[in-house]
């Protein structure tokens, strides 16, 4: 759906409009303040595919070795972690996102230089940053509704998360398969919600250029 915008005659002032779950209407702080994140539009588009596109891949290689497992997931969470940090704009206070980006990074690198790391601790360790990342994705989310864009699909991401995270945590005889399948979706859908945002992000930088 396209942005819901009402420009004047002059193209200078834009109808307050509440933001919606699932679409992109801005009031004019809003639109002021994410201008930014339109002109980086397919920056978020990119990264969005590349953590997509790692999740297809650990859901077409379920026999992957741990290792490899680690590996993928590590840099989902790290371009991931680019992500929340490149977008901070969306909130009306910037530090969830900044709050996020780190607690991917840090995930992401500590799996990837994680010597001969084990199922076990892939499980442990993606879990409790996963419980930690939904819990905090989705409370920003919420609290900040009345001006977040889009913050319906954040809640959902964030809720997913927290899901997977407690899977995670939760099976203590959890297998490299039942894990990458969890990681494998969660990944994808992620990626995917970051693409359409930022297409809607383009949508909205074609519509206030036009005005």
């Amino acid at each position: 759906m396209a942005p819901i915008l009402d420009v004047d005659k002059g193209g200078a002032d834009m109808t307050v409009v509440p933001p919606r779950a699932f679409s992109v209407s801005f009031d004019q702080e809003s639109v002021r303040a994410l201008h930014k994140i339109t002109g980086r539009w397919w920056v978020v588009a990119l990264l969005g595919f590349a953590v997509a596109v790692l999740g297809v891949l650990l859901l077409a290689d379920l026999a992957a070795a741990v290792g490899t497992l680690a590996v993928l997931v590590a840099i989902a969470l790290i371009v991931d972690g680019v992500a929340e940090i490149v977008t901070a704009d969306r909130y009306h206070a910037m530090w969830p996102s900044y709050v996020l980006g780190a607690l991917w990074l840090v995930l992401g690198v500590v799996a990837l230089v994680w010597p001969d790391i084990t199922l076990l601790a892939v499980a442990v360790w993606v879990g409790i940053g996963f419980v930690a990342g939904g819990v905090v994705q989705i409370g920003a989310s919420v609290s900040w509704r009345g001006r977040l864009p889009m913050w319906g699909l954040w809640v959902a991401l964030g809720v997913l998360t927290f899901v997977v995270g407690l899977v995670a945590l939760a099976l203590p005889g959890l297998t490299i398969l039942t894990l990458a399948i969890w990681l494998g979706l969660a990944l994808l859908v992620r990626g995917v919600g970051m693409v359409w945002f930022a297409f809607c992000l383009r949508r909205l930088r074609a519509k206030t250029t036009a005005g």
